[in-house]
């Protein structure tokens, strides 16, 4: 018998949602788990999905007043996070033994387009970041954003969120709100990347003014170099002062207000098409745009302006 694969952990294993998925549909449960063959031995800047382990930050970068990104790198001769799907990882603040997940951001975003770089589609292998937002009471976000360069985070995984197959949809649609552009830049990158894969793609990333915006130069980059298969419109809620509209400058098209019915029939492709609907954000944006999912991490019915928009559970997923 061959040995197991040394693979991310999947978490999407039940029987309902193997057969769901090979049928067209999204299964997603965590009912069981396939536990990959891996050294039990505790080493350090080395991801493992059974095993917390030190990761040194090597970067660190304030992008808003409320947002960093940490740099990390995995010694691993090959990258654990080189899998077709939607990846994420586990953080530990070890005083409280609390964790949280966070979706860990290709290395080909971490690099500023305004310093001449550009976006790669083959970055190096073993650099990872995670964008983390200071939320109040928030333990592992805090204690995140405290690190120094130099300093060190417990991390576990990683899990597979959600599989992915080139050219699987000709159309594929993304709804992202703050933080949760994190996803949909993995994904981006790996369709981006895979010179076969033909996929288009639609990202609509809403936040609360111009300033929260992430990784703004990096998404016009994006646009500028793939301008016929990638499409990106950015929402604010309000700006951040008066007088910003006119000082705001950007290449991106941008639309002021709540994320409208008439602007994700637009930008979206059509549910005619058959298409898949990405869906991450905060829970209000998320009631808002497809319901919440259930308790339990299973999707729960669709709702809100996608299903007015006439798409069904087959068109959308809620990571």
């Amino acid at each position: 018998m061959p040995p197991i694969p040394k693979s991310p952990l999947v978490r999407v294993i039940s029987a309902a949602g193997q057969a769901m998925l090979v049928t067209g549909g999204l299964g997603y449960a965590y009912y069981g788990w396939y536990l990959p063959v891996r050294d039990p031995r505790r080493v350090p800047n080395q991801l493992d999905p059974h095993y917390f382990r030190h990761f040194t930050v090597v970067d660190r970068q304030p992008l808003t007043h409320d947002t960093v990104l940490l740099r990390f790198q995995d010694t691993n001769p090959a990258s654990p996070l080189d899998t077709n799907g939607i990846l994420s990882v586990d953080v530990k603040d070890p005083a409280i033994q609390v964790k949280r997940s966070f979706t860990p951001i290709p290395s080909a975003f971490i690099a500023d387009p305004r310093s001449g770089n550009t976006y790669q589609g083959s970055p190096a292998a073993t650099d990872f970041a995670l964008l983390v937002k200071r939320y109040p009471l928030a333990s592992v976000a805090s204690l995140l954003h405290r690190i120094p360069v130099g300093g060190t985070a417990e991390l576990r995984g990683p899990y597979v969120q959600w599989l992915y197959d080139a050219n699987r949809w000709s159309a594929l649609g993304m709804v992202a709100g703050g933080t949760g552009i994190t996803p949909m830049l993995q994904l981006i990158h790996r369709v981006l990347a895979n010179p076969h894969d033909q996929t288009r793609l639609s990202l609509v990333l809403a936040n609360r003014t111009e300033q929260d915006i992430p990784l703004l130069s990096q998404l016009e980059a994006l646009q500028r170099q793939y301008p016929e298969q990638l499409s990106i419109q950015l929402t604010i809620d309000g700006w951040s002062q008066p007088d910003a509209a006119e000082h705001f400058i950007t290449t991106l098209p941008l639309a002021v207000g709540p994320i409208s019915r008439g602007l994700l029939q637009q930008r979206l492709p059509s549910a005619n098409a058959s298409p898949i609907i990405l869906v991450s954000g905060p829970d209000g944006m998320m009631r808002a745009i497809c319901g919440e999912r259930l308790a339990n991490m299973e999707q729960g019915p669709l709702q809100g302006i996608l299903q007015e928009l006439g798409y069904d559970s087959s068109h959308v997923f809620k990571l």
